[in-house]
């Protein structure tokens, strides 16, 4: 038990988008086909975990259903038990987590943004304003830019604070998805601070690598 947690406390290699970008794909039909399906498997498994993820948060919220007499002992249970997978799994999904959920607001912003809005569609996002837009793309940006580390061709390891980070900001935009839309949104600006520790964090941490490996050269 000591040496697992150890190990959290270690950086785990972070699982690439495509380790065969930009690169010759030798493998053989049976290797591709089995690599595609332990990507379908993990994208199913990401799914239900979000799933788990938006019940038990949808039912933690004021006024929410509760799950009868037990409700609260249940949804904390069914948020917490997403927290620990998502936390365990974090290397596994780093690289493409944040894009998930940021991507199609990028378009979607860049859209209202060139072609503006459509106050008569029953889209929600069709019905929002250009300043709203906006501030939807500087949100995705952000996200993208303090992630960006982990869907290169050789993503950086990621960190227990990376894993911890990563999770709030998952739990945090989940549950900014799931309440009322108000302003300022804190759920999901608290899940950008968080990002934006683990960035800083890890941008700290290679400054100083960088000039201990000069010093030795020295």
């Amino acid at each position: 038990m000591l040496r697992f947690a150890r190990s959290l406390l270690q950086p785990a290699p972070t699982s690439p988008l495509d380790p065969y970008r930009w690169r010759n794909d030798n493998r053989s039909t049976g290797e591709k086909a089995a690599s595609g399906a332990r990507l379908g498997f993990g994208l199913v498994a990401g799914f239900l975990v979000l799933v788990l993820a938006i019940a038990g948060i949808s039912a933690v919220s004021p006024g929410a259903f509760a799950y009868g007499h037990h409700g609260p002992l249940v949804s904390w249970g069914m948020v917490c038990l997403s927290a620990l997978i998502l936390f365990f799994t974090a290397n596994r999904w780093a690289s493409i987590g944040p894009g998930f959920f940021c991507v199609p607001g990028l378009f979607k912003s860049l859209g209202v943004l060139v072609f503006g809005t459509n106050a008569s569609s029953t889209i929600p996002y069709h019905g929002i304003t250009r300043t709203q837009a906006g501030e939807i793309l500087v949100v995705c940006i952000i996200v993208i830019g303090a992630t960006w580390r982990f869907a290169r061709n050789h993503p950086t390891p990621t960190t227990f604070i990376d894993r911890i980070a990563l999770t709030f900001f998952v739990l945090a935009t989940l549950k900014q998805m799931v309440i009322p839309s108000t302003w300022p949104p804190w759920p999901l600006l608290s899940g950008l601070f968080a990002l934006l520790i683990a960035w800083c964090v890890y941008r700290w941490e290679h400054t100083r690598g960088r000039k201990h490996h000069h010093g030795s050269r020295s």
